[in-house]
């Protein structure tokens, strides 16, 4: 559960530029992040140069956010950054179906779209069993690869629109149990989950209702929330347990349209 924390108060996110290629960062403790990246981001789990340019060339032509790094850095890179999709080179295969199998257990890269780039078709069945979405087999033909990324282009930013964080402040009115209601406000808001400030007394693993409106809409929404974590200064995460379908489609839309007026001014930004 941990993971969703990160979905729903921000991990670190590195800014780039469409189709860039990031050199591996190593860990360097705490970190605090920028806002959501312009497009989809992805892992590059790889040691392969040839395998390394041949990707990123053509995910660059996608507008795909291209970050790269060896297996001793990838789940620390998953624990603490969010990615529509994970990418990983099956050289060795023992270290790339561990990765796999540990992406799918995070609750925040379960969804992710996974491609596993294999040394020969007898891996397939293994690979899929780990978690891969779509697979790859070496050498990499470019035109199975361009069909396989606009395959699979569409579930990344369907992923990227469900776990967008929306930064909102809002009143949020927080119920424990047969407690007295009282105000938080909102710091962020995804589809699965929301950030708050001002909400002293809350435990993990307390179950709260939750009233709130949106900003630019008439609906009082009535969520039912589990706490994911919560610190003395007062904040804390929260994922959403029970969401009526009324507000469950407000709220995607909602943030639809949030995240469009995101990209469109970081692209106006990039280009500026």
């Amino acid at each position: 559960m941990n993971e969703i924390l990160a979905s729903a108060t921000g991990s670190n996110e590195n800014k780039e530029t469409a189709g860039s290629k990031t050199p591996e960062s190593k860990p360097t403790g705490l970190k605090r992040g920028p806002p959501p990246t312009v497009g989809v981001r992805v892992l590059l789990v790889s040691g392969d140069i040839q395998i390394i340019d041949t990707l990123c060339e053509a995910m660059g032509k996608m507008s795909m956010h291209v970050d790269i790094c060896s297996f001793s850095s990838a789940a620390y890179k998953l624990c603490h950054s969010k990615f529509e999709a994970l990418v990983v080179d099956f050289k060795d295969r023992a270290e790339a179906l561990d990765l796999l199998k540990k992406s799918r257990q995070m609750t925040s890269h379960k969804a992710s779209v996974v491609l596993a780039v294999l040394n020969c078709n007898e891996e397939m069945p293994s690979a899929f069993r780990a978690g891969a979405s779509f697979v790859l087999v070496k050498p990499l033909s470019p035109a199975v690869l361009m069909r396989t990324l606009r395959v699979s282009y569409p579930l990344m930013v369907n992923e990227k629109r469900r776990s967008f964080r929306c930064p909102v402040r809002v009143p949020v009115y927080v119920t424990i149990g047969s407690q007295p209601e009282f105000m938080a406000t909102s710091a962020n808001i995804s589809e699965v989950g929301i950030a708050l400030t001002n909400s002293p007394g809350l435990q993990a693993g307390d179950r709260v209702t939750l009233r709130l409106m949106l900003p630019r809409t008439h609906a009082d929404a009535k969520i039912i929330a589990e706490v994911c974590w919560c610190n003395p200064a007062g904040s804390s995460g929260m994922e959403f347990i029970q969401v009526p379908a009324g507000v469950k489609e407000q709220l995607v839309c909602w943030l639809a349209a949030r995240l469009e007026d995101f990209l469109r001014e970081e692209n106006a930004a990039l280009r500026g």
